[in-house]
């Protein structure tokens, strides 16, 4: 009988350890969303500022202004990665992208032509050459 008692205690302990760490896994989730979410109203309030300003025929100060972070946590991965790429290239044809991804370039050009159709990319025509770019990144160097 003193076997099965201590077999209970250890199987609640177990559980509570269990427990603990599951609570503690989820506060540390929270504390990441929620830092998400202050870099997201941040992203907000300066894509405001600048439409305002805009608005009132005042040009744009150079400021790199990207997509903000829910937005791209929303993209499925696939167009993420060739979203994240652009960011640390900047201005690219689909070959390029397709070497730093490792990709065939066919994917990535389809990636980037769904981004462009998102509104999170442009493209433009340089002789035989599609660039594929960040608008706010390549018109702040221009």
């Amino acid at each position: 009988m003193f076997a099965l008692a201590s077999k209970k205690t250890a199987t609640e302990l177990d559980a509570a350890t269990l427990l603990a760490k599951i609570i503690d896994e989820l506060r540390k989730t929270n504390e990441k969303l929620d830092l998400l979410i202050t870099s997201n109203n941040r992203l907000l309030e300066i894509r405001n500022v600048l439409q305002q300003k805009k608005v009132e025929g005042v040009s744009k100060p150079e400021l790199k202004l990207e997509p903000d972070v829910m937005s791209l946590l929303s993209l499925p991965t696939s167009l993420r990665r060739t979203a994240m790429v652009l960011y640390k290239m900047e201005k690219a044809t689909a070959d390029e992208i397709a070497k730093e991804t490792k990709r065939l370039r066919a994917v990535e050009s389809a990636a980037a032509n769904q981004l462009v159709r998102l509104g999170y990319l442009k493209k433009k025509r340089e002789g035989r050459d599609v660039y594929f770019y960040i608008e706010s990144s390549l018109e702040a160097k221009q």
